[in-house]
């Protein structure tokens, strides 16, 4: 790949599987015996085929009751109650911390992470660990709050919040469109005949992925798409989403002809992750002053961000 993939760093996979647990995968769902009430949560694991794992799994987040977590072993059963134990593939195994050095901004209320791609920004439900929110919880031993989220695959900046306050303020300025977000994407292709162009189409879910149309149904998305420099039959994009709808830059990149790489679902070339980063970030006050504002931290992008 040219050094427009540089841009990108190498994922954090998930560790080798666990053959114990091939054969449950993704999960199994029921009703509580009625001769498990009022036994720990982690005698119904073990009674599903994972006696010497299952203390660990039920703590590690994988058992649900009535689409609830819940994490305590010895917490007690209710017959009949709905579960749904959630087996990973690599069983219980706990991998991930945050790197300090991916710490880009903090002060005492909020705490902005460059999320590394291949790691949920948050608890999954077959693991309660291995996430950027549960990792620098433990890095700074105090609750956090995530004010948005990221996808697995997407690198960048994640913004959490360290008390209440600040997650309502945070959730305000989200929700009033005082946050602005750029991105950086890389896809193959021949250089299109426009530098900047504003994409309007409407998002929609159909089965287990979303589709972009451009006329409804679904909800209007629109994004403002920006060639940075093409090289190689390779394009490197700078894009803004003008509304936070799901899989947004993905869907509009792709319904220009041009899928990000590492983008499975989209039809994106074989990549070794999803070459999509969330590189900026400027949240506003009301009043129209930046509360904070935060750019590429490569050198050679410093301008994109005013």
């Amino acid at each position: 790949m040219s050094s427009l993939a540089s841009f990108f760093d190498a994922p954090i996979p998930d560790p080798p599987e666990m053959e114990p647990f091939n054969r449950f995968f993704p999960f199994v769902t029921g009703q509580t015996p009625k001769d498990l009430a009022g036994q720990p949560a982690h005698r119904l694991v073990a009674k599903l085929g994972s006696p010497e794992w299952a203390r660990e799994m039920v703590a590690f987040g994988c058992l649900w009751m009535m689409d609830k977590p819940q994490p305590d072993p010895d917490g007690p059963l209710e017959a009949g109650a709905r579960f749904r134990v959630n087996w990973p593939r690599y069983g219980p195994k706990r991998f991930y911390e945050a790197d300090p050095k991916r710490i880009v901004f903090e002060d005492p209320d909020i705490l902005i992470y460059d999320k590394e791609s291949g790691r949920p920004a948050q608890s999954v439900p077959h693991d309660n660990y291995n996430n950027a929110q549960a990792a620098l919880e433990r890095l700074r031993n105090m609750p956090m709050r995530l004010a948005h989220r990221l996808d697995v695959g997407t690198s960048g900046f994640l913004i959490m919040a360290k008390n209440a306050p600040t997650a309502s303020r945070l959730g305000q300025a989200f929700s009033q469109g005082r946050v602005s977000k750029l991105y950086l994407a890389l896809t193959l292709g021949e250089k299109p005949d426009w530098v900047e162009k504003t994409v309007t189409a409407y998002v929609a879910k159909s089965g287990q992925h979303y589709v972009a149309r451009a006329e409804g149904p679904g909800k209007l998305a629109k994004t403002i798409l920006r060639v940075i420099k093409a090289q190689d039959g390779q394009i490197l994009w700078a894009a803004r989403p003008l509304t936070g709808r799901t899989h947004q830059i993905r869907l509009h990149l792709d319904l220009q002809g041009y899928p990000i790489l590492g983008d499975n679902f989209y039809g994106g070339a074989a990549f070794s992750r999803l070459a999509l980063r969330a590189a900026g970030l400027r949240v506003t006050e009301r009043d129209g002053r930046d509360w904070f504002a935060i750019g590429p931290l490569e050198p050679e992008l410093q301008g994109l961000w005013p």
